[in-house]
């Protein structure tokens, strides 16, 4: 994999030449990225300063806003000597992504090897048009030989990620790096190799994935796992593609073994001893992997279920018993209706939200049956995870034959929480018509008064969705309701807007929307996160946890303005007593919601701030439930994950906690989390 690169920083001794104009241009480049405002002549002021931090902070800028209109200066900067400004610039362009910019780029894949690096990431956000530039790129290397890459590596196996990316994959070009002798000699460069492959079912590449499935780095052998699906290997390559798992199955590393067991149930009952085992795994994520697994390995007879369900006792490993015994068509005791402790009637909302969930994913006459008693639960916690496995059946072909679904998921608008409101609007929005309006109209109204912005967003997405697919349709006077709404402050909010004449209002008001701070507050941004970072000072985090202590250090370049909002809501307290609502075995752990359901945010959010921070092990990056709208929630990965490079708020690495960080658990408490 790309292996993660320092941030360009000025030295500590420059930082005395730091004159208050300096930090005056520097916030006003984070309040213009904040406002999201084209400001190219600002964007040349910054790329003039003396400060190699301002002129990287001006480049981010450029692209995090899609200045079209800065493309020109970012090539420029591309070509330029400084390293650091072009290499963010080489990123830069593909945040739009520049397809104008792909032969800039190309040309950049021969430059220092942190400038390649950002060119091939930026080239696999393009897409289809970089495809002969990548394709070269890769024999090129190979014609260079084994050994021969000196300095290369990082360019090499970023090339190969961008390559993945590309549709179909060129699996033959990406093959000569996916061999044993290069996970020895370039274990970074085969990482890469057989992630490019991994995730597209590839029988060309199941072979050379066996053929890694034993190096020593287990970033090469989960990478591996993912490649050898039975969707993959088919019947030919089959069985060598499932003792290669089986072994994986088995191995030291708890990661890997997580994700090998749920490629290795795809191959069915002949799985079955293994992913039992697994019930029995020493690691509780492993055991969790396994639990999710279990319809497609056991038969339908209730014995086997109950012993699987008596293998662990945890909440976590027991909803995914229960859940995929219900996928299975078996209904375990435990949610039974004639079973008088049924987790329906738990006290504990966990229980009777994970009873709700069970029936994701089954017919519609289980969901019935199963998860829309629940929808008239007394927490707002079990409604919303009822409605969220209900509300997708009224996208589903037979909707129209049933116009009681969605007269039930009209119901659910008056409910008291906001959450529960916006599930059900986001389900309105699949193909959203003019009947739709008044809906929105009436539900944006009733969420004026919401803590949290979902249900707001949600009604302003479902309006301007049916304007959209039918506004011949809308009548005189739901049109003058829309022109009468009074544009939100909330920039979120304000960019639901759709096109057209009634919401003219809206558009002229975000063109000239004001960064959501004074500026006052952003030159303190500047001189109590950037500037302590640039002097090696970075702050840090420690979250203690139930599992121990976990210090991380915070990147006060990359994302300044998350970094401040993270820090100014653990000193409020905000953090105090939350938990790890979210841990997928060999992804991530997530934290930061209050409501402890995943729903859970701060009033307002916040933009993103994407940078050249790659998604290694022990990542901290902002949860995100579409662009722009990070709040409270972050997430730490726990292996390696590249594609969530550029897309997710990278803010933090983890320096001390390695060991908590691999043992966290779903459910696991927050006790508090200090900056230091």
């Amino acid at each position: 994999m790309c292996a993660p690169h320092p941030p360009q920083a000025d030295s500590p001794a420059a930082l005395v030449a730091w004159s208050p104009q300096d930090i005056a241009l520097y916030g006003e480049l984070l309040a213009t990225a904040d406002a999201r405002r084209a400001d190219t002549a600002l964007v040349r002021r910054g790329l003039a300063s003396a400060l190699p931090a301002i002129r990287v902070e001006a480049v981010l800028c450029a692209g995090q806003n899609h200045m079209v209109a800065a493309r020109a200066m970012l090539r420029t900067a591309l070509a330029g000597r400084d390293t650091a400004v072009a290499a963010t610039a080489a990123y830069a362009l593909g945040l739009f992504p520049d397809t104008a910019s792909v032969a800039s780029l190309s040309d950049a894949l021969h430059g220092p090897a942190t400038v390649a690096q950002e060119a091939a990431w930026s080239l696999g956000e393009i897409g289809e048009p970089s495809r002969p530039a990548l394709e070269r790129a890769l024999e090129r290397a190979v014609e260079r030989g084994l050994g021969d890459t000196s300095g290369t590596t990082p360019a090499v196996a970023a090339v190969l990620l961008a390559a993945g990316k590309l549709r179909p994959v060129p699996v033959a070009l990406i093959m000569p790096y996916l061999t044993s002798a290069r996970a020895a000699a370039e274990p970074a460069v085969a990482g890469a190799a057989a992630e490019a492959v991994s995730r597209i079912a590839s029988p060309a590449a199941v072979r050379a994935l066996i053929g890694v499935a034993r190096a020593s780095d287990p970033d090469i052998r989960m990478a591996a796992a993912r490649g050898l699906s039975v969707r993959a290997a088919g019947d030919s390559l089959g069985a060598i593609a499932r003792d290669a798992l089986t072994a994986l199955a088995g191995d030291f590393n708890a990661h890997v073994r997580a994700a090998s067991i749920r490629v290795l149930a795809s191959y069915g009952k002949s799985a079955r001893p293994m992913v039992l085992a697994a019930l029995r795994d020493s690691d509780a994520n492993v055991r969790v992997a396994a639990s999710q697994t279990l319809d497609r390995v056991l038969d339908p007879g209730r014995g086997a279920w109950n012993a699987a369900f008596d293998a662990d006792t945890s909440l976590a490993y027991r909803r995914g018993v229960v859940a995929a015994a219900v996928r299975a068509g078996v209904i375990l005791e435990i949610i039974d209706h004639d079973n008088a402790d049924r987790w329906q009637r738990q006290g504990d909302w966990r229980y009777r939200a994970a009873a709700a969930e069970a029936g994701e994913g089954t017919p519609i006459g289980r969901v019935v049956d199963l998860t829309l008693p629940l929808t008239r639960d007394p927490d707002p916690r079990v409604r919303a995870a009822a409605y969220g496995v209900f509300s997708s059946w009224l996208d589903s072909a037979d909707a129209g034959h049933h116009p009681w679904r969605r007269q039930f998921v009209e119901q659910a608008l008056h409910d008291e929480d906001c959450v529960v409101r916006s599930i059900v609007l986001d389900a309105l929005d699949h193909g959203a018509t003019a009947a739709d309006a008044p809906v929105a109209l009436e539900a944006y109204a009733r969420a004026q008064h919401d803590s949290q912005s979902d249900a707001r967003v949600a009604a302003l997405r479902l309006l301007a969705g049916a304007w959209a697919h039918d506004s011949a349709r809308f009548s005189d006077s739901v049109r003058a309701a829309i022109r009468l709404l009074p544009p939100p402050m909330a920039w979120l909010e304000l960019s639901q807007a759709g096109p057209g004449s009634p919401w003219a209002s809206w558009h002229a008001a975000l063109q000239r929307a004001a960064a959501p701070h004074d500026r006052v507050w952003y030159d303190s941004i500047v001189r109590a996160v950037v500037l302590p970072t640039l002097a090696g000072h970075p702050l840090e985090a420690r979250i203690a946890t139930a599992r121990g202590a976990l210090v991380i250090a915070l990147y006060g370049t990359d994302a300044p303005l998350t970094v401040a909002n993270f820090v100014a809501l653990a000193r409020s307290g905000f953090y105090q007593g939350t938990g790890f609502h979210r841990v997928v075995p060999a992804f991530v752990a997530q934290d930061g919601d209050p409501r402890g359901d995943g729903n859970g945010a701060p009033p307002q959010a916040i933009r993103d701030e994407l940078n050249r921070r790659r998604y290694g092990r022990g990542v901290l990056g902002m949860a995100l439930s579409g662009p722009d709208t990070g709040g409270s929630q972050y997430f730490l990965t726990l292996t390696p994950q590249p594609h969530l490079d550029g897309h997710y708020t990278v803010f933090g690495i983890l320096r001390e906690g390695f060991g908590v960080l691999d043992q966290l658990t779903q459910g696991d408490s927050i006790y508090s989390v200090e900056i230091q």
